[in-house]
């Protein structure tokens, strides 16, 4: 339940501790002067935003921190309004899916690539310019002061992320105290503490200009997100498809089409139609899936097939499964590490405690897979940068389908870093409800996917391995023919080992550049 605090005129709702939004309405410092409009003048006032027990507005201001951003608050209270769909439900990035952040990753993909020619130059800065203003604070700031948030839907959470982009003609005196950070927060516990402040400011500012049709406009806005049916509208953004609700509509009528006729219960536990709330769609993370959520290039052939597999991997209750494959790893202990340190950490167990034969050369993860009672299957997808889809979950065996239109080709090496890399995401990326439902590729969020990377690597290569390989290779593992033979050995690809060696620091990155130049001119290896 959030926790909320009134006085007159100010209003805080949620916990500071994990999230809390803030508002205040202040005597206005220009006073008779201010030429703005009455329903601007009288929204002059603050706001706050806390994640994590950080608040994301404290900021200092000619050598003094100020706990709050001020300025006139209307506009962003409309902002708010218009674009709670797109903020709580969106997550594909517009481009590219370039950081571990909405904040980082709209950095480092702002400046168009000089391939590009002057027509897609102005497409990409539109479509960049459009996700910012619905998932930046400051598309609403109008000349205000305020901090560098972005808010977007993250799987089952709500990512608050910050930047570090100056504003022009900001002096240095003035600077925000959070820069670079990022936060997952329950999405329901967030929209109801939005919500809660947002309907009180709003009915505030309506008491305070009566007769100002625009606050009575933004009035009935406001009630329309808990009492209008949005809900195909939410999917959409869900479904990474933006405001093309029509789209949604054609997959989800693929989708019904292929449930029709199914158990209501199982219907429930694929789709999540009951999870949603009058202002957030939960969904499932299946159900973003088949949407097409993490892939643009999902089609409604796609959505078909991997509604029929869900269909045909339904069981009433998956827990023999769940309770043969090993509990997810407490993150809190290896929080601070990088994504790819923290999945070497992992896979490194895990291969501890799977690989049962102490005597074994290789680490043989179809064998694994049999043991936890993961299956295996071929799926067509559309989508050639995905390489396996991942599913499992309460009532959903755990399952692997390899993509046999993958780019990446079916070798027998990648096939095997596939299956290792779709364990990581079985063991360690449950969202919540405990369900699995990601599609390895370029549009899955990308510390999940190096996580899982550098899980497969080090599960398939642990060093002890290496050890024993190593020192029965006939030379220097800096030479190539003598990481080609130890690939051998492990049943991985070249490419894969030299990685694999890089990070664990046998050999400096001009050593790692040398040995990928000569494999590229070698004859293909599979992998």
């Amino acid at each position: 339940m959030t926790d909320v605090t009134v006085t007159n005129w100010q209003m805080r709702a949620g916990s500071p501790s994990e999230f809390a939004f803030g508002v205040s309405f202040l005597p206005n410092p220009h006073g008779d002067e201010d030429r703005a409009t009455a329903e601007m003048a009288a929204s002059w006032g603050s706001f706050t935003l806390w994640a994590g027990g950080e608040n994301l507005c404290a900021h200092l201001e000619q050598g003094e921190v100020v706990e709050a951003a001020h300025w006139y608050l209307l506009p962003f209270l409309e902002w708010l309004t218009l674009c709670w769909d797109a903020l709580l439900h969106e997550e594909r990035l517009p481009l590219r899916n370039s950081g571990d952040s909405a904040a980082e990753a709209l950095a480092v993909s702002r400046t168009p690539p000089p391939s590009l020619s002057e027509t897609d130059e102005f497409a990409w800065l539109d479509r960049w310019t459009g996700w910012w203003a619905r998932h930046s604070v400051r598309a609403a700031r109008e000349g205000g002061l305020f901090p560098d948030i972005h808010l977007r839907r993250y799987r089952s959470s709500l990512e608050v992320s910050t930047g570090a982009e100056r504003l022009v003609g900001v002096p240095e005196s003035f600077a925000f105290l959070t820069p670079h950070r990022r936060y997952e927060i329950e999405v329901r516990q967030a929209a109801e503490a939005l919500y809660s402040v947002l309907t009180a400011a709003v009915a505030e500012l309506a008491r305070r200009v009566p007769d100002s049709g625009r606050v009575a406009a933004l009035v009935r806005a406001v009630r329309d997100l808990s009492v209008a049916d949005r809900r195909p509208q939410r999917m959409a953004w869900l479904a990474g498809l933006g405001e093309d609700t029509a789209r949604y509509r054609s997959l989800a009528a693929a989708v019904d089409e292929v449930l029709d006729g199914v158990d209501e219960r199982a219907r429930q536990d694929i789709v999540g139609s009951d999870r949603a709330t009058a202002l957030v769609v939960g969904g499932s993370a299946y159900a973003r899936l088949l949407y097409g959520a993490q892939s643009p290039s999902t089609t409604r052939e796609d959505a078909v097939a991997l509604t029929s597999a869900l269909v045909r991997n339904h069981v009433d209750d998956a827990s023999p499964w769940l309770d043969r494959l090993p509990s997810a790893h407490d993150l809190g202990e290896v929080g601070e590490l990088r994504a790819g340190e923290q999945g070497g950490v992992f896979g490194e167990e895990a291969c501890e405690l799977l690989v049962t034969d102490r005597d074994a050369t290789w680490v043989d993860v179809h064998a694994v897979l049999g043991v936890l009672g993961v299956a295996r299957a071929e799926i067509a997808l559309s989508d050639p940068d995905v390489r396996a889809v991942s599913v499992f979950g309460p009532t959903q065996r755990p399952t692997v389908y390899t993509n046999v239109s993958t780019r990446w080709g079916r070798s027998p090496e990648v096939e095997r870093f596939t299956l290792a890399h779709e364990l990581a995401h079985l063991i360690l990326d449950r969202d919540r409800g405990c369900e699995v439902a990601v599609a390895s590729g370029p549009w899955a969020p990308r510390a999940v996917e190096q996580r899982a990377n550098a899980f497969a690597a080090a599960f398939l290569m642990p060093t002890r391995l290496l050890r024993h390989h190593l020192a029965t290779a006939p030379g220097p593992a800096r030479e190539l023919d003598t990481v080609a033979h130890v690939a051998s050995q492990l049943r991985v690809s070249v490419s894969s080992l030299i990685d694999r060696l890089f990070n664990l620091g046998e050999f400096d990155h001009e050593e790692w550049g040398r040995l990928r130049h000569r494999w590229r001119s070698a004859p293909a290896d599979g992998g």
